[in-house]
């Protein structure tokens, strides 16, 4: 069996490959950039609002460190951050974070206030009791 002395390629040339015509020269005139490179019409990133992002930590933190101070701090700051976003014109945004951060101080107010109840409820409960077994069965008849 013979092989060919030198790689030939399938139109028979040497070298193997045969080239396409040179590119055409660049144009002269004005390209406009590929779709998806916009000019001065596009806005710049929104930013997240700095005051949703601090009520947000503090709620979080109102569970945390101390109970019910940051939670109301927390609302307070939320009117604010959501004026802001909406003033803004899109150029702001953390809606969602403002919305957590009222969420999560209401919920820690509303457990604390809760325990709180609890508390003052077995504290009065056991103080009848301690004081006499009837006034104690007459606080039970009542809460049942």
């Amino acid at each position: 069996m013979s092989y060919p002395s030198g790689p030939e390629g399938p139109s028979g040339q040497q070298g193997g490959w045969q080239q396409g015509p040179p590119p055409p020269p660049p144009s002269q005139g004005y390209t406009p950039p590929p779709p998806g490179y916009g000019g001065y019409s596009q806005r710049p990133p929104a930013q997240t609002e700095g005051t949703a992002i601090t009520a947000l930590v503090l709620a979080i933190v109102s569970f945390v460190v101390c109970p019910i101070i940051p939670a109301v701090v927390a609302l307070f700051m939320c009117p604010g951050a959501r004026r802001k976003i909406e003033g803004s014109g899109g150029a702001l945004t953390g809606e969602g974070l403002v919305t957590a951060a009222k969420i999560i101080s209401w919920v820690n107010i509303g457990l604390w206030g809760a325990g709180i109840a609890l508390f003052v409820v077995l504290g009065i409960i056991g103080a009848l009791a301690s004081d006499s077994s009837d006034e104690f069965s007459l606080v039970l008849s009542l809460l049942s």
